[in-house]
């Protein structure tokens, strides 16, 4: 049986081979029998994906992305990583590595994704997801579960009991039972950042989970199953940080360069990128200096891609407020709008 997401995307599909501009969330409710709040939610999940677009009017049309009408869902999303700056250069063995995983039968390899931070490892754990959806690995509903173990890692005992759930009475202030992302995440991926502030006992029950498919809740007796692929992030070194026999057991290690180790040609295109995003955001024309851009491709970025863009947006920011001050219609970046670390 079809997903709503499926049967809502055909629909679309059909009505753009028909020649219609785009269809409503109440005319495919109607049509499909479903829930309008339903359907709505699924059509925003197709737009944050790219897969359709929204015609503004009353009511909003949604259409298949123009870019897309001759492809397959399954060739959405792979373009998604070719997309990737880099994706050719420096971050090609990452992709290579990254689709053998997920191809992998029979329904992928468990992967630890590597880097300092700010590299973009979440990202790229969910451009993983994105691509075994589209080869059809995982179905169109599968979860993607994310997951930071530094948020409780000063409280093992609250780790655990996210990761796992819980039993009723298992620990002082467990008044009901609990249920874990690992059963939120059954029949799709479970992303673990930070994955090195997990304590000993939970590596454990993850490569029992690995190896068995099967976990224990906190305070229950009964072990219960659960099939999903794990990915794993972490910026630490893996054998100082991680149990042998659960590193033994995740199979493709992926290692995102650092910004330094990227070419300045990338680096050049990020910063393009990135001043696109501002531009597009503050619905203004943005010029930069060719100062500005010398100073943005050699400055010292400790914080890599995620630091490189943060800094640009308070830039541009800073020269926003300078645009409005002085009544220009344009934003005119200068040197003088980064913090003192850029110059």
């Amino acid at each position: 049986m079809k997903s709503n997401k499926e049967q809502i995307l055909e629909l679309i599909k059909k009505s753009t081979k028909e020649g219609r501009q785009g269809l409503s969330a109440g005319e495919i409710a109607k049509k499909l029998n479903m829930q309008r709040s339903n359907v709505s939610a699924v059509l925003n999940e197709l737009y944050r994906e790219d897969i359709v677009l929204k015609i503004k009017g009353k009511p909003v049309l949604y259409a298949l992305n123009s870019n897309v009408k001759s492809q397959s869902i399954s060739n959405v999303k792979s373009a998604n990583f070719d997309m990737l700056i880099g994706s050719d250069k420096s971050l090609k063995k990452c992709i290579q590595q990254a689709k053998a995983a997920m191809l992998y039968p029979p329904q992928g390899l468990h992967t630890l994704i590597f880097g300092p931070s700010g590299v973009g490892k979440t990202m790229f754990a969910e451009l993983m997801y994105k691509f075994a959806i589209e080869n059809s690995i995982f179905s169109l509903d599968s979860p993607f579960v994310a997951f930071n173990c530094a948020d409780y890692a000063n409280n093992p005992q609250l780790l655990m009991t996210h990761l796992f759930g819980c039993k009723k009475g298992a620990f002082t202030g467990a008044d009901k039972d609990k249920e874990g992302i690992v059963s939120k995440a059954n029949g799709g991926i479970l992303f673990l950042d930070e994955v090195h502030r997990l304590p000993p006992e939970g590596q454990e029950m993850l490569f029992y989970l690995i190896d068995k498919g099967m976990y224990t809740p906190l305070g229950d007796e009964n072990k219960k199953k659960s099939k999903l692929l794990i990915i794993c992030a972490t910026t630490e070194d893996i054998d100082n940080v991680l149990l042998t026999t659960f590193t033994r057991r995740i199979p493709m290690n992926i290692k995102i360069p650092a910004l330094n180790d990227r070419s300045l040609e990338e680096r050049f295109e990020l910063i393009c990128e990135f001043f696109k995003i501002e531009a597009m955001r503050t619905k203004k024309e943005i010029s930069v200096s060719t100062n500005t851009f010398r100073q943005l491709l050699l400055y010292d970025c400790p914080g890599n891609v995620g630091q490189l863009k943060s800094d640009i947006q308070l830039g541009c920011a800073n020269a926003f407020l300078n645009s409005i001050s002085k009544g220009n219609k344009n934003i005119d970046v200068h040197c003088t709008d980064f913090a003192s670390h850029v110059n």
